[in-house]
């Protein structure tokens, strides 16, 4: 909703920093929770979540739906992605970022959506091996429903 647009952007300093991001930059934060209140006022394509502890926001991650092209063996071109997985450091190893991660993947496989992906730390790989994930590049992870596409005329 877009009344934890707020809490998000906060928390979403938590994974700038641990990406290596100055996250104290004054330019950045403004923009981000005008950005969020306008997607999450869209619940058909952008979703946050949220965990609260004591009435303060202490784990959250958005995700949104992509329309990429058709292709051969995903003629839906819909994707997820995943984003500003974060949570304070006060709070870690509690099990709250697998909530929040929970209920992302529940929210695509509510839509349909055969594909998600999104980037992560080294910090953060765990979690999402853990739904199935897999690493596609140095930052980059995707997971899919299916396995990969029928061969596409490559050799190897």
């Amino acid at each position: 909703m877009p009344a934890d647009a707020a809490a998000l952007t906060g928390l979403r300093a938590h994974m700038l920093r641990a990406m290596g991001a100055d996250a104290s930059a004054p330019d950045w934060a403004g923009p981000c929770e005008a950005d969020l209140v306008r997607r999450l006022a869209q619940p058909d394509r952008f979703a946050g979540f949220l965990v609260e502890v004591d009435g303060r926001a202490v784990s959250g991650g958005v995700g949104w739906l992509e329309e990429h092209l058709p292709s051969p063996g995903r003629p839906d071109g819909r994707r997820g992605h995943i984003a500003s997985m974060s949570t304070d450091p006060g709070y870690l190893r509690r099990g709250y970022a697998r909530q929040v991660f929970g209920a992302l993947m529940g929210w695509f496989g509510e839509l349909g959506v055969p594909r998600v992906d999104l980037r992560s730390t080294e910090a953060g790989r765990p979690l999402y091996e853990s739904f199935g994930f897999r690493v596609l590049g140095p930052h980059s992870m995707g997971w899919t429903d299916a396995g990969p596409p029928p061969g596409l005329g490559l050799r190897s």
